[in-house]
């Protein structure tokens, strides 16, 4: 089991909480406007036995009394997602992230992880997501992802990401710069076969 992670950074503003799975649902913690919720996905098209689970746990957190717990046996790279969505979804909506530099996460790796021990993290904007209709049919789910992974080890660590370090991979159509104002989600997603705990992902205001 990860180790507990330290009480630093628990004064942080309210409002920059995205979620610190304290309610023990899929939802995110309602502040700031956001009223969105976690949504895993396995792809159009797993395979038998595949799964992909989300779970706010108490069985190992990193400050509080839950933290998530995300963890999947997928079929190919890259079909086990989780997408913090900003907003309730039901009409595509996007939230303004103006105000802040990046955002900020306790990650650790469980049990049964296997290698490689790291996992790609980002966000999606209006402009990568299917539901908002900007990109174009095949060129959909081009995300803002960092270009040097989050390693993953038995031990809780903060890692802040600055919305200046994200970039597509560069097979979407249309390739633009990020629009803060136009944020959509942030996305976890590993290889086929992982165990990930997470715990206090949160906004980090601008200098």
């Amino acid at each position: 089991m990860p180790l507990r992670g330290p009480e630093e950074f628990a004064s942080s503003p309210p409002e920059t909480m995205i979620d610190d799975f304290e309610d023990g649902t899929m939802m995110l913690t309602e502040v700031g406007g956001r009223d969105g919720n976690w949504v895993d996905s396995l792809g159009p098209t797993p395979a038998p036995g595949a799964m992909v689970l989300f779970e706010a746990s108490t069985r190992c957190v990193a400050r509080g009394t839950r933290s998530g717990h995300l963890s999947s046996v997928a079929n190919s790279p890259y079909a086990a997602s989780w997408t913090a969505f900003m907003m309730n979804q039901a009409t595509p909506t996007t939230f303004n992230a103006l105000s802040y530099s990046g955002f900020s996460f306790w990650i650790a790796r469980g049990e049964t992880a296997v290698p490689p021990f790291e996992t790609p993290i980002g966000v999606t904007t209006a402009d990568t997501a299917p539901a908002f209709g900007v990109c174009q049919l095949n060129g959909c789910g081009d995300y803002y992802a960092i270009r040097t992974r989050i390693p993953l080890t038995t031990t809780w660590t903060r890692w802040f990401v600055p919305f200046s370090d994200l970039a597509q991979y560069g097979f979407g159509s249309p390739l633009v710069p990020l629009s803060k104002n136009r944020m959509v989600g942030i996305i976890i997603w590993p290889e086929p076969q992982s165990d990930i705990w997470i715990d206090d992902l949160r906004f980090e205001a601008l200098p």
